[in-house]
């Protein structure tokens, strides 16, 4: 019969009148630790693992938008400088085309998202 280690009734004996005095304090032992472990440990471990996880990912997160960023005003250069030909703009010159491009799509995004930042009811 299992005994309740809840109650206060319960105490690890003497090891001179108990004989199951080791097989008792050892199982007291394993559930403590194992309650902690429950309780503790498991949730701490969750937690950083998600805290660990979430800035790698935003780490990585902010290198593909940068990377995404250089690719597109890279292109955009060449997109230009393609377009305008010999008679057109030179490679310097959109160059800074492709920055202002770049400056006014995002000035524009930025703008939309910061119109939107609020309720409709406030």
């Amino acid at each position: 019969m299992p005994k309740d280690f809840t109650t206060v009734h319960w105490v690890i004996g003497n090891p001179f009148s108990n004989d199951d005095w080791a097989v008792d304090t050892a199982d007291r032992v394993e559930q403590v630790v194992g309650t902690v472990r429950d309780r503790v440990t498991n949730n701490i471990v969750k937690l950083v693992r998600g805290i660990v996880f979430g800035l790698i990912g935003f780490i990585i997160g902010v290198a593909l938008i940068a990377i995404a960023l250089i690719m597109f005003t890279r292109g955009l250069q060449s997109l230009i400088s393609l377009a305008t030909g010999n008679t057109g703009i030179d490679h310097s010159r959109s160059v800074y085309v492709s920055y202002l491009i770049s400056g006014l799509l995002m000035l524009t995004l930025g703008g939309l998202v910061m119109r939107r930042r609020r309720s409709p009811d406030t």
